[in-house]
């Protein structure tokens, strides 16, 4: 009988362990993808800064690629609005004085840019009471 219940205990705690070590390892993805898509958005901010500070269009264009890329069907906010991705992309044509290739690489990018730019959503970085903190993008 006591094997029979160290058995039972026993299997017990490897059928109720492995749920829990299947959940860690599907939420460090997770969380290493959230850190992945807020470094690559803030230097794609950084790449549309340069851009406009040097006046150098590829690196803007660089810089809108890099956010549609990313935001995957969702908005990007900047200083509490949303950030118009069109705009950025008639800027940096407009840095381009002609350059059929920047003109053409920016006419590539402004559909998936101008879908970016409807609604408001931003990455916030987010405590719970247990002191576990993770990045959230958040919608309106």
């Amino acid at each position: 009988m006591k094997r029979f219940l160290s058995a039972f205990a026993l299997s017990a705690a490897v059928l109720a362990a492995a749920p829990a070590a299947m959940a860690e390892d599907a939420a460090a993805p997770n969380a290493a993808q959230q850190a992945e898509a807020q470094s690559t958005l803030q230097t794609a901010n950084a790449m549309i800064n340069y851009g406009r500070s040097k006046g150098d269009a590829l690196a803007m264009i660089a810089g809108v690629q890099m956010m549609v890329a990313v935001a995957e069907g969702t908005t990007i906010e900047a200083g509490g609005t949303p950030m118009d991705l069109g705009k950025v992309l008639d800027e940096a044509v407009a840095l381009a004085a002609g350059d059929e290739l920047v003109v053409a690489k920016a006419e590539a990018l402004r559909d998936a840019a101008e879908t970016k730019t409807r609604g408001a959503c931003y990455w916030e970085y987010w405590c719970d009471w247990y002191g576990y903190c993770e990045y959230w993008y958040i919608c309106y």
